[in-house]
């Protein structure tokens, strides 16, 4: 990977404030332009996936480094992750006041300077990026979906926790403005933090359902599926192995939630079932949905609410990715089924396709695991590549953008230079604990049998050894390096033209993803409604 020779002054990273960086961020399109020709979003979101972490999963799956389906798409740039958390942290260490939409200066969230303008890569062991303070997936998914920095654990929600703080996100202003279809896609609870911060909005990520532990306001599933009501929402969650009793305790939906979707005229209802093939099911309910003129609705997952983890052989030479389970779809089916569905919009569509499960490999040091999630996002990131390329209908690139990022880095996983592996290849990969029987505190990343275990407590700690050094990890936690981005299609220069606004060389921040799509979409700028919000 390049490496990007800059020279910078700290000085006039202190002096950049937002009303300096407004002028670049925040400009509305000029009268009289052409409206934008881009109808379609494709957004791909590999949770927790370093960039360490694409090349792993690449080397085993093809036997170098750029392999993955995205890694040589024609534009790319690093991603910044921070959230106010990280700001806040970084300016009490400096001396400096607090963040303030009004008022920051970017480098308190990530110093280029200090931290790379790239993504570390083949570092030595003793010396992996430096864990925390770091973004959770719920603040960093809503700078994505709002183009707003928050507190970690709000879902589209201001920081500080507002009454009335509630951020619209690109999907909902998408849909109201052209009447576009707006999906989600996640291999974990379909209410988790990640998706729901582009359909739903909380004070807090734990807030699941209403009644879960006694919450009384409106839960996220509730929410997602009594208000918001997008075109198409698959994912994890389902009660069948995770809560079949109804416990009010944990699990990802309640009964009369569950209920209300078997029962729906809104949504055509697919759900797992025993012996079942998911794949087939969600095609044919997004077929059947089609035709009836309903949403589509696909709950799937397993114990713990996510998807299974798709397995992978060590065996050199040979790389063989296997599903766990036919019951739920892969990544690739689910987004099949919901570009099928969606395509059918005349107006456009924005849909985002999560793969969860690479965080919760990453946060248990689980290297065999996190190969088999991110050979999931390849597989679906290729079948919706070849989706827009079909001949015969109105999607093609001239107004489809596909863009895959991360919300973050998990792990500080580091390859070791001296030991590559190759294709089929994986590392000794001992246990070293067990994970836990019952579900620590929720509101965590990574979820264990329910609501997320603790990994942000010392009690915490990563199940995986790696004794032949191959690979190791430096944290059971997120780190605050920079991500991958790379994307295709309509719009690319949108994003392009941020890189170096904020930060030296190919560095943009996740809130300019939220702007360039904004701007590429033709909705109006955050400027003066960021303003009165504030």
């Amino acid at each position: 990977m390049t490496r990007v020779r800059f020279k910078t002054n700290r000085a006039v990273f202190a002096a950049l404030t937002v009303a300096f960086l407004g002028a670049v961020l925040l400009v509305h399109p000029a009268c009289g332009r052409r409206a934008p020709a881009l109808k379609h979003v494709i957004f791909f979101i590999g949770d927790g996936m370093s960039a360490q972490t694409e090349v792993a999963a690449s080397r085993y799956l093809y036997g170098r480094d750029d392999g993955l389906a995205w890694q040589n798409l024609p534009a790319k740039a690093y991603v910044a992750t921070w959230d106010v958390n990280v700001y806040n942290g970084n300016a009490r260490r400096a001396g400096r006041p607090p963040y303030s939409r009004a008022s920051f200066t970017p480098f308190l969230g990530y110093d280029v300077k200090t931290d790379g303008p790239t993504p570390r890569l083949g570092r030595d062991a003793a010396n992996p990026f430096p864990p925390g303070p770091a973004t959770d997936s719920a603040s960093a998914a809503t700078a994505l979906a709002t183009g707003f920095k928050t507190d970690s654990g709000n879902i589209a929600w201001l920081p500080g926790d507002p009454a009335g703080g509630e951020l619209p996100t690109i999907t909902e202003e998408y849909r109201a403005k052209t009447g576009a279809g707006i999906g989600i896609i996640s291999t974990v609870p379909f209410n988790h933090a990640t998706p729901a911060a582009f359909i739903s909005h909380n004070t807090s990520r734990s807030s699941y359902y209403t009644g879960l532990k006694g919450y009384k306001g409106l839960g996220i599933a509730d929410e997602i599926i009594l208000r918001t009501k997008p075109d198409v929402v698959i994912g994890g969650g389902h009660p069948l192995l995770d809560n079949p009793d109804f416990n009010s305790k944990k699990g990802y939906i309640s009964e009369s939630l569950y209920r209300t979707l078997q029962a729906s005229r809104d949504y055509l209802f697919v759900e797992r079932t025993a012996g079942g093939d998911g794949g087939r099911a969600i095609a044919e309910g997004a077929a059947a949905a089609a035709r009836e003129g309903r949403k589509l609705f696909g709950l799937f997952g397993g114990k713990g609410g996510n998807f299974e983890v798709p397995r992978v052989d060590d065996a050199p030479g040979r790389p063989l990715v296997r599903p766990a389970t036919e019951e739920n779809p892969s990544l690739a089916e689910a987004t099949v089924a919901a570009l099928d569905y969606l395509s059918r919009d005349p107006e456009g569509f924005f849909l985002v396709v999560e793969q969860g499960d690479i965080d919760w490999a990453n946060h248990d040091h689980d290297f065999r695991a996190m190969v088999g999630c991110v050979a999931d996002l390849d597989g679906a990131v290729r079948a919706a590549m070849a989706f827009v390329e079909r001949p015969g209908d109105a999607l093609d690139w001239t107004n489809t953008v596909l863009l895959v990022t991360a919300d973050h880095a998990t792990g500080g996983l580091v390859l070791d230079l001296g030991k590559p592996l190759g294709p089929g290849d994986l590392p000794l990969q001992d246990t070293r604990v067990a994970l836990p029987e019952s579900p620590p505190p929720a509101g965590s990343d990574r979820g264990v049998g329910g609501n997320g275990a603790g990994i942000k407590t010392p009690v915490y700690s990563a199940p995986n050894v790696y004794p032949d050094e191959e690979v190791s990890f430096g944290t059971a936690g997120h780190t605050n390096e920079l991500v991958n981005l790379a994307l295709t299609g309509a719009a690319s220069r949108y994003f392009m033209k941020f890189r170096g606004t904020w930060y030296p060389g190919l560095v943009l921040d996740n809130t300019q993803i939220n702007a360039a799509l904004r701007e590429a979409l033709g909705l109006s700028a955050l400027g003066r409604r960021a303003a009165r919000a504030s």
